[in-house]
């Protein structure tokens, strides 16, 4: 699995979350949050110091795996997206 496919997938929850205008400010900002950090895992960044600096109980992987389960009812294509960037990040070994 390839930086460039995590790349496309990223494209597509961006795209997506373009498209869910029922997202609150506070929903949004999160998922920005998460984008910034799979952007750095994309470039092969080392999230492991900014964590750890940030204090953080859940990892990347278990956030987007909540708010894939967050959104199964309401934005169920945003809900899948999310899940082929888990699916992708996996297949890397991330």
């Amino acid at each position: 699995m390839s930086n460039e496919e995590l790349k496309t997938r990223l494209e597509d929850l961006h795209q997506e979350l373009e498209k869910a205008h029922t997202l609150s400010t506070e929903e949004r900002d999160k998922f920005g949050s998460l984008l910034s950090d799979m952007v750095l895992i994309a470039r092969g960044e080392d999230l492991e110091q900014e964590n750890e600096e940030l204090h953080d109980d859940e990892t990347l992987r278990e956030k987007l795996e909540h708010k894939a389960s967050d959104f199964d009812v309401d934005h169920p294509r945003l809900a899948s997206v999310i899940r082929q960037v888990l699916d992708t990040l996996g297949k890397m070994g991330i």
